[in-house]
């Protein structure tokens, strides 16, 4: 077929795998805005912003501080995918950051049909076998796997037959016009191509490579003529000579010698069996950590095609060329009748280093291969089938066998993304360089999963701070270790308990710029901590400490965030007032979705009582309460509570100030009786009030605390002393400045 005529024939097949790319990304199609796939759509939607961050400010990309604070990153092993940044800055402004990042995963899905389509047509395979050739691979269960997790580096599988496609094309201007300049041009463009290939990301590069290898030295071999088997040598050089080039002066070639690949623990081969194709090569595998297989029909199909007869025997070459790859996707070894038999993977494994710990992805150049193998293969029957509309027919029911082959129907699975908050969008207004800290924290890597929720770097594109959640591909050893032994960060992410005294002195220190180690001095501006992520009583550790500390203010809750301040921000750290439930009354609802400011240590969770949401107190010997009043007055305390099963006594202390040393002066006892809420007063002279500027700390002591084991009504062993529903702070102008 004629190149144009094939041109011709483009439109209505690219219209095609545009429907087949809706059908793969269903249903995230109908809610591109806001739902999001798997593990990693959070790091190439921050990757992009960094791209053009970096850009606007003057940075390199290459490397950043802007992510995992404290540390300056090297990010040559990073996924940082700039090959799809083109297409973000078209799309983004007109779609948004989470829609753009889903129509690329559409977008590769239907390049990779079209591309092989293409290519499979120039090999000269019929419409039919092109076609269901492109499928095959567009929604094979590598890309499926893939898209799940949105690895937008890992979804391009077109270039494959991109590189082939343009090695076609210098061959084939060499031959028409042996001293022309287009087999030239072509040739650059090739070079050009693959340096774009490169970054999207190395391994590609490698299936790239794992292929037109092979296919430009059976291009020279099939080259008879000497002179013109040396202008393509020497055209194919010149590809590779402006690859480099590029790659040294636009990146990633110098970060990549710069990186210190021996801060880095090579990855065992334990690990790597995880990451393998099982040797059952059409099992498709949902159980492993990278889910993927060939497929039962691909397989049967390869099977039949050994003993298909055909005088096609440029199809032994793919077949051929689909061997390494396959073997290195199978991993280190496989296990034979209890015998570990070493496989070439370990070699490759040598070379990089010994950091390469997914060999199952070279299952993509192996599929490709063999399904060339196969285009090649069935294509003259199929010319022969007679009458010729059972072409169609066949191409129906090949369509049909791939989707449930693949489960290529089944719905993806779907979340919905982080929720936007406006506190982030205030940062955004603030001319001022810090740091956000999200709680819980998760710094990641590829390897190590410290902490929880990295996708809290989603919300850097709101505020563009610099920030400790993320996920970059790969960090040095000792940089991993910081956050494990960090007295805050090995606590918050829960490699550590609380030592309460050296969280103190760090977050005091983070304040100032000083993280212990790394290359970032901005000082820690805000902490947001949220709710939603965390474990049953680990929000109330935390509410604990930070509103007893003096170097942060509590801001507010947003849904389910509260936002804290860095007394060193240049806003300052103004106290919030507790919420006015009317003139000169003030409130703290124990238990509402915003009382994170308001509690000290000795709380449970929210809880439900009887249609009040509420908090047990005990555990300890006093339950703290944080309020914030206007001075200038004294108040009388109303206390809302009910103890736990029988009457208790409760000492009532705030936190004082005499002679410039803090104290606690006793304000009065009650005494609770149990079966229903009561409400019991106590009175806050006005000189007391003046003293601590009205930022109250309400220490309540009980006499006793049980638990519901103890007493045999459940399985609950906390011990417990009251619950409280609300404390109100009702201004007294006339009260006695005298405490009891």
């Amino acid at each position: 077929m004629s190149e144009g005529t094939l041109l011709r024939r483009s439109l209505p097949v690219a219209l095609f795998f545009a429907l087949l790319s809706a059908i793969a990304l269903s249903p995230l199609i109908f809610h591109l805005s806001t739902q999001v796939l798997g593990i990693d759509y959070f790091h190439f939607n921050w990757n992009f912003w960094w791209l053009r961050h970096a850009l606007q400010s003057g940075q390199d990309p290459y490397y950043t501080q802007w992510v995992l604070v404290p540390f300056e990153h090297n990010l040559a092993f990073h996924s940082l995918t700039p090959a799809w940044f083109p297409v973000y800055l078209i799309l983004e402004p007109l779609a948004g950051s989470v829609a753009t990042v889903n129509l690329i995963m559409g977008l590769a899905v239907a390049l990779t049909g079209f591309t092989t389509w293409y290519f499979l047509r120039r090999q000269g395979s019929g419409a039919v076998l092109a076609l269901i050739g492109g499928v095959a691979l567009a929604i094979s269960p590598y890309m499926r796997s893939h898209i799940v997790d949105t690895h937008l580096n890992l979804i391009t599988l077109f270039w494959m037959p991109v590189g082939l496609l343009l090695w076609d094309a210098v061959v084939g201007s060499q031959r028409r016009q042996p001293r022309g300049l287009r087999a030239v041009l072509w040739a650059l463009l090739t070079g050009a191509t693959l340096w774009v290939t490169w970054q999207t990301d190395l391994v590609v590069l490698i299936w790239v490579a794992v292929l037109l290898g092979p296919y430009a030295l059976l291009t020279l071999f099939e080259t008879r003529d000497g002179r013109e088997r040396l202008r393509l040598v020497l055209l194919g050089g010149l590809a590779i000579i402006v690859t480099l080039v590029l790659a040294w002066f636009l990146g990633p070639l110098q970060p990549l010698l710069a990186f210190d690949s021996d801060s880095l623990t090579p990855v065992n081969y334990t690990m790597i069996r995880w990451f393998a194709l099982p040797p059952q090569i059409w099992k498709l595998t949902p159980e492993l950590v990278e889910p993927q297989g060939m497929g039962v029909l691909l397989v049967a199909l390869t099977v039949l095609a050994l003993f298909v007869p055909s005088k096609d025997r440029r199809r032994w070459f793919w077949l051929a060329v689909a061997i390494p790859p396959l073997l290195l996707a199978l991993g280190p070894d496989i296990t034979i009748l209890g015998v570990r038999i070493p496989l070439p993977f370990r070699i490759l494994h040598w070379i990089q280093g010994g950091h390469v710990r997914t060999p199952v992805r070279y299952i993509a150049p192996a599929t490709f291969a063999l399904i060339v193998f196969l285009a090649r293969t069935y294509a003259p029957w199929v010319r022969r089938l007679r009458p010729a509309s059972l072409r169609p027919a066949l191409a129906g029911a090949l369509l049909l066998a791939f989707l449930l082959d693949y489960r290529a129907l089944a719905p993806l699975p779907t979340r919905p993304a982080p929720p936007p908050y406006d506190f982030y969008a205030m940062m955004r207004e603030e001319d001022a360089d810090y740091v956000v800290l999200d709680i819980p924290p998760g710094p990641q890597t590829g390897l190590q999963a410290i902490g929880a929720h990295p996708e809290a770097v989603l919300y850097a594109l709101t505020h563009e701070k610099r920030t400790v959640s993320g996920l970059l591909s790969r960090i040095p050893d000792l940089q991993v270790l910081y956050y494990e032994i960090s007295p805050v960060f090995g606590w918050l992410t829960g490699q550590r308990p609380l030592d309460a005294s050296r969280v103190n002195t760090d977050l005091a220190r983070m304040t100032q710029g000083e993280w212990g180690e790394g290359e970032v001095t901005a000082p820690l501006g805000y902490v947001v901590v949220h709710q939603d992520w965390l474990e049953t009583g680990q929000a109330e550790e935390i509410f604990a400490l930070f509103n007893a500390h003096a170097a942060f203010c509590y801001l507010g809750t947003e849904r389910a965030a509260a936002l804290y301040r860095a007394a060193t921000h240049p806003k300052g750290c103004t106290p919030t007032l507790a919420p006015e439930a009317g003139p000169g009354v003030y409130r703290v609802d124990v238990g509402a979705p915003d009382d994170a400011g308001a509690i000290g240590h000795g709380w449970y969770w929210r809880e439900d009582f009887g249609g009040v949401t509420s908090r047990w107190a005990g555990g300890q010997t006093e339950t703290l309460i944080y309020a914030n009043v206007p001075p200038g007055a004294g108040y009388e305390l109303a206390i809302r509570a009910m103890p736990f099963h029988e009457a208790r006594t409760v000492r009532v202390t705030v936190g004082d100030v005499v002679d410039g040393t803090p104290t606690g002066t006793r304000l009065d006892t009650f005494d609770a009786q149990p079966g229903d809420w009561g409400v019991y007063s106590v009175t806050i002279p006005a000189d007391l009030v003046e003293r601590v500027g009205g930022r109250l700390v309400i220490a309540l002591s009980a006499d006793e605390m049980r638990s519901a084991a103890e007493v045999g009504l459940s399985a609950d062993e906390r011990p417990l002393t009251l619950a409280y529903d609300w404390f109100e702070f009702r201004a007294q102008p006339g009260a006695e400045e005298n405490g009891a």
